[in-house]
């Protein structure tokens, strides 16, 4: 193969390797894809893939929410199951199935975080 050949070989190889390593500009939204979080918003990871981006406090909150969830459960259960809430405490309801033991003000927190989280995203 004379120099030529093997030149134009050579860059065909390397172009067609940048076209497979680059990732689309649809992806690249940030480190997390999709899912990176505008600056001053972090997940708040209320449970497992909960990626809506809230305020480092209602991250916070979550947790705490979440360690604190079975004592605001009635021992016994309840007229809705092993996870009735006690007096004065409602599900946080992130996603249908968080069964987590709240303040009513919590609640509604978290539906507004959820009605809002499209905009605190990269992209």
């Amino acid at each position: 193969m004379n120099i030529t050949k093997t030149l134009i070989a050579g860059a065909v190889l390397v172009s067609g390797l940048g076209l497979i390593a680059a990732p689309s500009a649809s992806a690249d939204t940030g480190p997390y894809g999709k899912d990176t979080c505008k600056q001053g918003f972090v997940w708040r990871e209320a449970m497992s893939n909960d990626h809506v981006c809230v305020s480092p406090e209602q991250r916070s909150q979550a947790a705490l929410d979440n360690s604190l969830s079975a004592e605001r459960e009635e021992p016994n259960g309840g007229a809705w199951g092993p996870h009735t809430c006690r007096q004065g405490f409602v599900w946080r309801v992130v996603v249908a199935n968080d069964l987590v033991c709240v303040t009513p003000a919590t609640r509604d927190r978290v539906a507004a975080d959820n009605a809002v989280a499209a905009q605190r995203v990269q992209g």
